[in-house]
């Protein structure tokens, strides 16, 4: 799915703002055990040429058993917020010829007011979706003695906030931001989080999510990008190489430069698919990639499918990958549990029960996965 930031009747190659491409798909370890798919993903327009996208993962341990329901609200209240966020932007605020005060304003936005207005907001909404649709008797006796309600719903939450001059930022619990910068390098602009040591992570339903939030503010003019991914950690998971994000950065550059967005926009479920099948992380796989207006104008008039490089470039034609699927993996254990797949679980939480479930036979198609990693 393509979202323009400009208007619906611009043409393509009118657009002066930010896009964003997303593709969710459903792990094979959920189709095992006949669960939903537990991510989400939303984008939402700002204005002519900004952008809000949010991604998030609903936890999968049966003691989270409407954690779907919590990373949907968690991205629709991500966005609602955002745009209220930006129609506080006065003109100084994003004032690209002053980066310093102009960066530490648009911190202190995220930090002050938007972070905590989404958790606020999403408590809220959990406690009205259980006040209209009590748990049934059934989801009781898979709840915890003494659980607060939004533990059945929790989830993470990544978030980008678009503009022309500049990108905010923010995280909750695990899951990739990755930034393209324009000549292929890599750009982590999002605080790691110690506790996030592949077994636990943090969430919106956690004893202090405001406080677990990392949060970014980008300056396009300091710090250009061609594209920007926010994805849950299905796909991250699902690589064999643990740079596997410098070998990302390397290769959307590239594609940026040799294929349309049109083009990019059709492989992205398949890259999704891959990484989410059970060759891959077996996990709910999702993506959101916002391409800057640099990351549109970076493509040469070299026609579609020209794969010509005379200056050392790549020019194989099957190389348009970015990532390589794993041997099967989830997306992190919880403590205590030696085997078996299962799914996130937040900081403070005990152990869980083991998933039984086995996953389902390896994915024996043709379809790939993007890489640049190959021998």
């Amino acid at each position: 799915m393509t979202i323009p930031a400009a208007a619906a009747s611009a043409e393509p190659d009118r657009r002066t703002g930010w896009i964003a491409l997303t593709a969710s798909e459903r792990g094979a370890s959920h189709v095992a055990v006949k669960t939903p798919n537990q991510d989400a993903v939303a984008v939402e327009p700002i204005g002519l040429t900004g952008l809000v996208a949010a991604v998030a993962d609903g936890h999968g341990h049966t003691r989270h058993l409407r954690s779907a329901r919590g990373s949907q609200l968690a991205v629709e209240i991500g966005c609602q917020v955002s745009l209220e966020i930006a129609e506080l932007f006065e003109p100084g605020d994003a004032d690209a010829s002053s980066p310093a005060s102009a960066g530490k304003r648009l911190a202190e936005l995220a930090e002050e007011l938007l972070v905590p207005e989404i958790v606020a907001r999403w408590r809220a909404a959990v406690l009205d979706d259980v006040a209209k649709d009590p748990f049934s008797e059934a989801e009781q006796e898979r709840r915890r003695k003494g659980d607060d309600e939004t533990i059945a719903y929790g989830s993470t939450l990544l978030l980008c906030i678009a503009l022309p001059d500049w990108l905010i930022l923010a995280q909750i619990g695990d899951g990739d931001v990755i930034g393209v910068r324009i000549d292929g390098t890599l750009e982590l602009p999002v605080p790691l989080d110690p506790a996030l040591d592949g077994l636990v992570t943090t969430s919106l339903c956690g004893k202090n999510p405001i406080a677990d939030f990392r949060v970014a503010v980008v300056s396009a003019a300091q710090t250009p990008l061609l594209a920007l991914m926010l994805a849950t950690d299905g796909y991250g998971n699902a690589q064999m190489l643990e740079e596997w994000p410098t070998s990302f950065s390397k290769d959307m550059a590239w594609l940026l430069r040799e294929r349309d967005t049109a083009w990019i926009e059709t492989q992205l479920p398949t890259w999704a698919a891959r990484c989410a099948s059970a060759d891959g992380s077996a996990d709910d796989t999702t993506v959101a990639l916002l391409i800057s207006p640099a990351g549109l104008a970076a493509r040469p008039a070299t026609p579609p499918g020209s794969f010509a490089s005379e200056d050392g470039g790549r020019s194989d034609p099957d190389s348009d990958e970015i990532t390589i699927p794993a041997a099967i993996r989830t997306d992190t254990v919880p403590s205590g549990v030696a085997q078996g797949p299962a799914d996130d679980m937040t900081a403070e939480q005990g152990t869980p029960d083991q998933m039984t479930a086995e996953l389902q036979a390896p994915d024996t198609s043709d379809s790939e996965v993007p890489s640049s990693d190959k021998s």
